[in-house]
C-alpha cells in the first residue's frame, strides 16, 4: 500500500517538462491533427458534390507531415525526449512515421471511387483515417506505456468505426461488431499486462522499466514474465498474429475495401512499432524468454495464414489471410534480434523488420487497389471476377501480377528483398530453422497468388460478365497503382537508400539498450 501511495504521490507532484523544442519535435503530428480538424470543419459546410475535393487537402496534409518528418530525420535532433520522456523523437519514430504517412496517402488515392459508388461519406472517412494515422504516429514515437496505450486506442477506435462504415452492408456491421468485441478483450489484456509491469517496476517509462529490472534483479521474476506475456497477447491482436487473428478475416471481408487495405498495413505497422519499443527498449532483459515466444508465434502465423488462404474463393478474404502470413514473416526478424549480442547483427534484425514493413505497405496496398478497381467494374471480390482481366484491362492486370509476385517474394521485386533481409537475419543469428519454415511458407503462398495471375490471363471473360462491366472513374486509383509499382520496382532493384534509412531507424533502440545496460 505504501508503494502505491508513494508512486501516486510522485506522479501528482511531478513537474511537467515542456519547451518550444517539444512542439518542433511533434510538428508532423501537429500537421496531421490540424489537417484532420480542417476536414471535419469543411465537411460540415461543403456541398455534397464538393466533398471529394477534401482528398486533396488530406494528401496535402500527409505530404506536409512527410516533409516535416524527413527534415527531422535528416536535420533534427535525434534521440531526444519530450513531455517528461513520454515522446521520443529519434530515427526509429521518424522511419515508422514515414510508413504511416505513406499508407495515409495511398488510402486517400484508392478511397474516392469506391466510397462514392456506394454512398459512403467521403469527408468523414478522410477525417477518421487521419485521426487513425495520428494514433499510429503517437505509438511510433512513444517512450512510455501510457502513451503507447493512448496511440493504440486512438487507432483502434477509428478502425472499429471505419470497418462498419458501409452502413447498407450487413457484413460491414457484423465485421465491425466482431472486431470491436474482440478488440476490447485484447485491450483489457494489454492494459492488465502494462499495469502488472508497472506494479513490478514502479514506472511506465520504458527506459526506467529496463533500469528497474536490472537494479532489482527482476529478469527471472514470474510476475514480470506474466506482464510481458499479457502485453504480447495484446499486441499480438493488433498485428493479427496467430492465435489472436480471429477477428481479421471477418473484419477485412466486412469492411469497405479501402478500409481493409488501410487496416492491413497502417495499424499492423503501428503494432510492430509498439512491440519493438516495449520488448527491445523496455524488456531487453527478458529477451531469452520473449524470443522463443515470438519465434513460435511466427511459425504458427506464417503457416496458418498461408494454408487457409489456399481455400479462399474471395480475393478479399484471401488477402486477409495473406496479411496474417506476412505478419509471421515480419516476426521472424524480431525473434532473430534476441538471439545475438552483436550490435551489427541486432541492427540487421531490427532493420529487416523496418524495411519489410515499408515494402509491405506498397505491395499489399497495390493488391487491394486493383481489387477495388475490379469491384467497381465487376461488383464482386471473388477470384472469378478477375477472369480475363489481362484482356479487358491489361495495364491493371500487369500491375496486379507485379504486386502478387512481390507478395510471393519473386525477384526483382521489393517483396523478394524484404524476405531476403528477414530470413538472412534469422540465419545469421542462429534461427536457421525459422528461416527454412519461412521459405517453405513462401513456396506455399505462390499457389494462391499465382492462381489469380492464371485467372487474369488464361480464364476468358464470359459474355454475361462482359455485359455487366460498369464504367468507373479510375484517375486516383491509376495514380496510386503507378506510384506503388514504381516503388516496388525501385525497392527491389535499388534497395540501398531505403535499407540505410532502416538501419538508421534501428540504431536508437540498440543505443538505448546498450546505454541502459552500461555496455
Amino acid at each position: 500500500m505504501s508503494f502505491l501511495t508513494n508512486t501516486l504521490l510522485q506522479i501528482s507532484t511531478a513537474k511537467p517538462s515542456f519547451s518550444g523544442d517539444d512542439l518542433y519535435r511533434i510538428l508532423p503530428e501537429l500537421i496531421v491533427l490540424v489537417m484532420a480538424v480542417l476536414i471535419v470543419i469543411l465537411d460540415l459546410f461543403l456541398p455534397k458534390r464538393s466533398r471529394p475535393a477534401l482528398g486533396y487537402l488530406a494528401i496535402a496534409g500527409y505530404v506536409a507531415a512527410l516533409v516535416a518528418t524527413a527534415s527531422l530525420f535528416y536535420y533534427g535532433n535525434p534521440n531526444k525526449t519530450s513531455f517528461s520522456g513520454m515522446f521520443i523523437r529519434d530515427d526509429f519514430s521518424s522511419f515508422f512515421e514515414i510508413i504511416f504517412l505513406i499508407s495515409g496517402i495511398l488510402v486517400v488515392l484508392v478511397t474516392p471511387s469506391y466510397s462514392l459508388k456506394r454512398g459512403i461519406p467521403i469527408g468523414e472517412t478522410y477525417a477518421i483515417q487521419a485521426f487513425s494515422v495520428l494514433g499510429m504516429m503517437i505509438v511510433g514515437a512513444s517512450g512510455d506505456l501510457m502513451a503507447i496505450f493512448v496511440g493504440i486506442e486512438l487507432t483502434s477506435i477509428c478502425s472499429y468505426i471505419l470497418t462498419g462504415f458501409a452502413r447498407n452492408d450487413p457484413g460491414s456491421a457484423e465485421g465491425s461488431l466482431k472486431y470491436f468485441l474482440l478488440g476490447i478483450f485484447a485491450t483489457a489484456i494489454l492494459v492488465y499486462g502494462m499495469t502488472w509491469t508497472f506494479g513490478m517496476t514502479g514506472s511506465t517509462n520504458l527506459v526506467a522499466i529496463s533500469q528497474s529490472i536490472q537494479r532489482n534483479g527482476l529478469a527471472t521474476d514470474p510476475g514480470l514474465t506474466l506482464g510481458m506475456l499479457l502485453m504480447v497477447v495484446g499486441f499480438g491482436f493488433k498485428i493479427a498474429a496467430v492465435p489472436f487473428h480471429l477477428w481479421t478475416p471477418d473484419a477485412y471481408e466486412g469492411a469497405p475495401t479501402p478500409v481493409a487495405a488501410f487496416m492491413s498495413v497502417g495499424p499492423k505497422a503501428a503494432g510492430f512499432a509498439a512491440l519493438l519499443r516495449v520488448l527491445i527498449q523496455g524488456l531487453p532483459e527478458l529477451a531469452a524468454q520473449w524470443s522463443v515466444i515470438i519465434a513460435v508465434l511466427a511459425v504458427l502465423t506464417m503457416t496458418l495464414g498461408n494454408v487457409v488462404a489456399i481455400a479462399q474463393t474471395s480475393v478479399k478474404r484471401m488477402l486477409a489471410y495473406s496479411s496474417i502470413a506476412h505478419t509471421g514473416y515480419i516476426m521472424v526478424g524480431l525473434a532473430a534480434y534476441a538471439n545475438t549480442s552483436s550490435p551489427e547483427r541486432q541492427n540487421d534484425a531490427i532493420s529487416s523488420v523496418l524495411i519489410y514493413s515499408l515494402i509491405y505497405v506498397f505491395m499489399n496496398m497495390g493488391a487491394f487497389a486493383i481489387l477495388i478497381y475490379v469491384q467497381n467494374r465487376q461488383g464482386g471480390p471473388d477470384v472469378d471476377d478477375f477472369d480475363g482481366l489481362g484482356t479487358w484491362a491489361p495495364g491493371i492486370a500487369l500491375a496486379m501480377a507485379f504486386c502478387l509476385l512481390s507478395l510471393t517474394g519473386i525477384p526483382p521485386t521489393g517483396g523478394f528483398l524484404g524476405k531476403f533481409y528477414v530470413f538472412r537475419a534469422a540465419i545469421d543469428n542462429g534461427y536457421t530453422w525459422l528461416a527454412i519454415v519461412g521459405v517453405l511458407n513462401s513456396a506455399v503462398s505462390a499457389f494462391f497468388y499465382l492462381r489469380i495471375i492464371y485467372t487474369m490471363y488464361f480464364n476468358p471473360l464470359k459474355d454475361e460478365a462482359r455485359a455487366k462491366l460498369q464504367p468507373t472513374k479510375t484517375g486516383f486509383i491509376t495514380a496510386g497503382v503507378v506510384v506503388i509499382c514504381i516503388a516496388i520496382l525501385l525497392l527491389g532493384i535499388f534497395p540501398d537508400p531505403a535499407l540505410n534509412l532502416a538501419r538508421d531507424g534501428a540504431n536508437p533502440l540498440i543505443y538505448v539498450v546498450r546505454a541502459t545496460s552500461g555496455s
